[in-house]
């Protein structure tokens, strides 16, 4: 514990000194935020980063809230020891360039060629994570009551909730996790697809086949699935499978063994459900953080 508190303060520390990497010229002191500075430069870097990763302009002032903000994030979580590391950040960087399309490595340099130091935006990161932690446990469960959700849905114009019940059946295309042999498990996969027509009988003829395990039934809605995973459903006929996909234990599909109507729900209640626990997790969030800059120092320098 006493460890990873120490990694977190290191961790934070050296964010909280990025301006230091600047020219002593582009170094003005703009603001202090309970001791630590904010710099011309950290600005002029944050309003970069929002061009390039958000595709929009701030202005100066706009960057150096967000930046006030951020300082104020990032000396919370010391205060309340709050345990992260670097690898954590590094993760979260991966994820994001793994979005686009890159390595991590690829993105940090796609950044440099632009300007734009990859510490400021690992920096939001770190700052976001910790402060996402804190809000959670400060505000506990997030609650959407249904009723909410029905609200939300007849704003839209949805009137009658109706979802769809998908009964699945896992097949899992073993691949030992010493192993990499994902492209043939993969093609093994779509040869059964191409020839599976039904439930009971596919069952039967997979239970022959080497390493390929036949789950349990299961049955899932719509309204609890992510709009991508509902299209595919929804072409895949009865008796028929999924295409195959790598998963943690091998090559996976599923067979498509019933759809029935379900009314009380919706395929737009998960989406809405998310939206209405973002705008609440928001809603925290900004109280919060204008207790914190109440009770925090941040004094303006004159230019």
């Amino acid at each position: 514990m006493l460890l990873r508190h120490f990694l977190l303060t290191a961790l934070a520390l050296a964010f909280l000194a990025l301006g230091t990497g600047a020219p002593a010229q582009a170094q003005q002191i703009i603001v202090m935020v309970n001791g630590d500075p904010i710099t011309t430069f950290d600005v002029s870097q944050r309003q970069l980063m929002h061009q390039m990763i958000e595709r929009k302009s701030v202005t100066a002032q706009q960057a150096l809230e967000d930046l006030i903000d951020e300082r104020i994030k990032i000396q919370q979580a010391i205060r309340l020891k709050m345990e992260v590391e670097q690898k954590d950040v590094d993760r979260l960087f991966a994820s994001v360039a793994e979005r686009s399309g890159r390595t991590a490595e690829q993105l940090s340099e796609g950044f440099k060629q632009q300007g734009l130091n990859d510490r400021t935006f690992k920096q939001k990161l770190f700052a976001d994570y910790v402060w996402g932690q804190y809000v959670r446990a400060r505000s506990g469960t997030v609650n959407v009551r249904d009723a909410d959700v029905v609200a939300a849905l007849q704003k839209r114009g949805e009137t009658q909730m109706i979802a769809t019940e998908y009964t699945l059946m896992p097949i899992v295309f073993v691949v030992p996790r010493t192993a990499a042999n994902y492209g043939a498990r993969l093609a093994e996969a779509n040869a059964l697809r191409g020839r599976f027509t039904d439930c009971d009988a596919g069952a039967e003829t997979v239970k022959s086949l080497k390493e390929v395990v036949v789950r349990p039934k299961v049955t899932r809605l719509s309204s609890e699935m992510p709009p991508q995973l509902r299209q595919i459903l929804d072409k895949t006929e009865i008796g028929r499978l999924t295409p195959p996909e790598v998963a943690q234990s091998g090559v996976e599909t599923f067979a498509v063994c019933g759809k029935r109507e379900v009314r009380g729900e919706s395929s737009q209640k998960k989406e809405i459900k998310d939206e209405l626990s973002n705008a609440q997790f928001t809603a925290e969030s900004k109280k919060f953080m204008a207790e914190l800059r109440k009770q925090s120092l941040i004094e303006y320098r004159r230019r």
